[in-house]
């Protein structure tokens, strides 16, 4: 079976949890293939079946592993956030060391750079608007970069004052990732896109200024 599944609940997960490297070197063939399907191709078309055929092997090396084409999905949010995370870590590791506007603007701009240099990630994130169980995972990288931000803040960090740590951390994230989607619909590289994102740029400055020194 390689069409979409119509389940009422999705499965994501892995069927296993490979240790030799010729296993993994599979996953990743598979998981790489489904990204170049995604840039080129309506979600609609991407199965199973299509993936095989891109990644050059045979439909049940795709189930041994996974059990839908969601849960290669979920592989590829699974790589966006290993990513995104080592950014953050390297952005925020020292908050001594830069202006909070300079590590926010970096921080984010690294996030964008992600995304930019992967149009597969975009058209995921847009795939989790749709699917709960994706939605999920999105929303549990979100989660992790509140509690980044909070436990920063908490400890007084960027002179933070006046607020509530985790309320101003997670309204932060809501409003970078309010502008991630609106760039995904006009278009990474449009005009108009670039010009939105620095809007939301300025407006997250301006929001955490009421609480950062």
């Amino acid at each position: 079976m390689s069409e979409r599944i119509t389940v009422s609940k999705v499965d994501l997960g892995r069927r296993a949890a490979p240790q030799q490297k010729r296993s993994q070197d599979r996953i990743r063939q598979i998981v790489d293939a489904t990204k170049r399907l995604l840039e080129n191709n309506s979600d609609d078309a991407i199965t199973t079946s299509s993936v095989a055929v891109e990644a050059g092997v045979p439909v049940s090396s795709v189930y041994r592993y996974f059990p839908n084409i969601y849960s290669v999905f979920a592989a590829i949010l699974d790589d966006y956030q290993s990513e995104t995370d080592r950014i953050v870590a390297a952005r925020l590791a020292d908050p001594e060391d830069m202006a909070w506007r300079d590590s926010l603007r970096g921080m984010i701009l690294g996030l964008r750079d992600v995304v930019a240099n992967d149009p597969s990630y975009a058209r995921v994130f847009r795939i989790t608007l749709t699917t709960p169980e994706l939605q999920a995972r999105r929303d549990e990288w979100k989660g992790r970069l509140v509690q980044v931000l909070e436990a920063r803040w908490v400890d007084g960090a960027d002179g933070f004052t006046g607020g509530n740590p985790h309320h101003v951390a997670r309204m932060a994230v809501e409003i970078y990732c309010a502008a991630e989607l609106l760039v995904f619909d006009l278009g990474q590289t449009s005009a108009a896109a670039e010009a939105y994102f620095e809007e939301a740029l300025i407006a997250l400055e301006r929001y955490l200024s009421s609480y950062l020194d």
